[in-house]
């Protein structure tokens, strides 16, 4: 009886892996059809500013030339002490459509939130809102493509995402912790608007009040989901606005990175969590369990759940191929195929114990600053 139910498991591990490849599959071929569209309204982009990485300069050129008709840029700092706010200086001096605010630090909200809050504040009265990180490098049709949808009625945001360009070991775990976070954003149901490359119409932002509902939270683009899909629109998950970023972390700060990233996901998405928690820790947990089996011989169960490992290679490869197919950036800019199969499941492995350490995680630590979560006294 028991042998009986593990080896049931197996066979549903392997049916869910085969599952997820042809999903990947199912995407290169649905979104090579899609086409970008006329609209195009005036829009202003705000972006928050805490310091400066090695590619900041490039970042921010990049995100002044965008190939599009009318928009404007403010840049946000903590302060004109700020690393970031002398070097803005000097690049937006060849820029007329951008600008530097200095941010007004709001109580019980993180420091990006109050910055995005200023941004808005101080935009000119535009139709839509683009939120965009300081660390992407955003090729010159990224502004055009992401605005493009948001004259659907049931679009309530429109999305990009990060894209790691990978050039040494971490950055390759990077690439592939984020290219694995992509699969959810390709469904309505379960996806999200990140906020490194998201844009909103000004009439839902204020219809929404999101700005009253960021006053009270951390997390500016799970918050901003949550608004909008209470509301009954969509998040239409645009993959030619996947932006290119240069990671230096180390692997400590990237193993803290990812435990934050699933933590701030169970505060203000825990529908997310707990999906990503079944799927991923489960299939992680079924791995260990088919070595365990192996070891008290029930050798066709053990190996069933093992292979899973396997099979995760393969997806790491639809993937891989699916997004240099629909993204935006020449191909080689994506790194080895083969790095991204062997590397896969390993990067799963991290992701399950991202996903467990986050499980009892009451506070975490974010640019400097520690943040509580919300509801939780000190």
């Amino acid at each position: 009886m028991l042998y009986d139910i593990f080896l049931m498991l197996g066979i549903i591990a392997i049916l869910g892996e085969v599952l997820l490849i042809f999903s990947w599959t199912g995407r290169r071929w649905r979104y090579r059809k899609e086409r970008i569209t006329s609209y195009s309204p005036e829009a202003h982009i705000i972006v928050p500013c805490k310091g400066t990485t090695k590619n900041f300069r490039e970042n921010i050129q990049a995100i002044c030339n965008q190939d599009y008709r009318d928009y404007k840029i403010v840049f946000v700092t903590d302060s004109a002490k700020d690393p970031a706010y002398k070097e803005l200086k000097e690049i937006i001096s060849n820029y007329p459509i951008a600008r530097i605010e200095i941010s007004d630090f709001i109580d019980g909200c993180s420091g990006k939130i109050s910055a995005l809050i200023k941004g808005v504040k101080t935009a000119d009265d535009v139709e839509v809102y683009v939120f965009a990180d300081s660390d992407i490098r955003p090729h010159k049709d990224w502004l055009r493509y992401l605005v493009s949808y948001l004259n659907e009625d049931e679009i309530g945001a429109t999305t990009g995402y990060r894209w790691y360009s990978p050039h040494d070991l971490t950055s390759l775990l990077l690439s592939t912790w984020n290219s694995t976070c992509i699969s959810s954003l390709f469904s309505h149901r379960v996806n999200f608007a990140w906020g490194g490359s998201t844009a909103i119409s000004k009439k839902v932002f204020d219809e929404l009040h999101i700005a009253d509902e960021w006053r009270r939270g951390l997390s500016d683009d799970l918050i901003l989901s949550k608004a909008v899909k209470d509301a009954g629109y969509k998040i239409k998950f645009v993959p030619e606005c996947i932006v290119e970023s240069y990671g230096e972390e180390s692997i400590r700060k990237f193993m803290k990175w990812g435990t934050r990233q699933f933590t701030m996901v169970r505060w203000y998405y825990p529908s997310l969590w707990i999906m990503s928690f079944i799927i991923v820790a489960g299939l992680k947990f079924l791995n260990f369990l088919g070595l365990f089996l192996l070891l008290i011989g029930f050798t066709l169960p053990g190996v069933l759940l093992i292979s899973t490992i396997f099979l995760d290679m393969i997806v790491g490869w639809q993937r891989h191929i699916t997004l240099k197919k629909i993204m935006y950036y020449p191909k080689e800019k994506f790194g080895s195929t083969l790095a991204y199969i062997g590397i896969t499941p390993i990067v799963y492995f991290i992701i399950a114990y991202n996903i467990i350490s986050s499980l009892l995680k009451n506070e975490i630590e974010w640019g400097g600053r520690r943040y509580q979560k919300p509801g939780t006294s000190k």
